[in-house]
């Protein structure tokens, strides 16, 4: 008979396994079906870090997968949840220009004030990529607009010329 130690060993949700696979690979293609499918199974996580500090959540956002993510939060998925470098999946839907995923997180309570290890917000992101209709989103939800990062750059004028064609 096994311990009770090994039992709890062999269901460390920590591990990464197939579901959690099939999750990411599930995300990447754009599959809806197969996410519900895979987070109604037990042991599919959605902010479950891959070896490369990846998470299907996050990748969901950074890929603009807007009804990946919608499943995602309607099983309760971590908004708060950070990837390896601190991105939030509401900077990497500012970073890749994604305002149906950027309205999505915001509408799911996304903190508008979380920082990656830059110090960077989603506003810096937005702002550095030139996607005029992120910022605005952003800051329709008040979002600070004055956050320095580590070397002391605001998010909107430090990239000021992103949103402004000069001649």
């Amino acid at each position: 008979m096994k311990s009770l130690k090994a039992k709890f060993r062999k269901s460390d949700t920590n591990e990464w396994n197939k579901n959690d696979d099939r999750l990411l690979q599930a995300v990447e293609n754009g599959d809806v079906e197969k996410v519900t499918s895979l987070l109604g199974k037990k042991g599919a996580s959605t902010t479950k870090h891959d070896s490369e500090g990846k998470t299907a959540f996050h990748l969901a956002a950074s890929k603009g997968q807007g009804e990946c993510l919608r499943v995602m939060l309607t099983h309760g998925t971590d908004v708060t949840s950070q990837d390896v470098t601190g991105h939030t999946a509401l900077h990497l839907a500012a970073k890749n220009s994604h305002p149906d995923c950027v309205k999505r997180l915001l509408q799911a309570k996304c903190p508008l004030e979380s920082t990656d290890n830059s110090g960077k917000t989603a506003l810096h992101y937005a702002a550095a990529c030139g996607c005029l209709q992120v910022a605005q989103l952003l800051c329709e939800h008040k979002c600070a607009v004055n956050v320095k990062d580590v070397v002391c750059s605001d998010p909107l004028m430090g990239n000021f010329n992103s949103f402004f064609k000069w001649p």
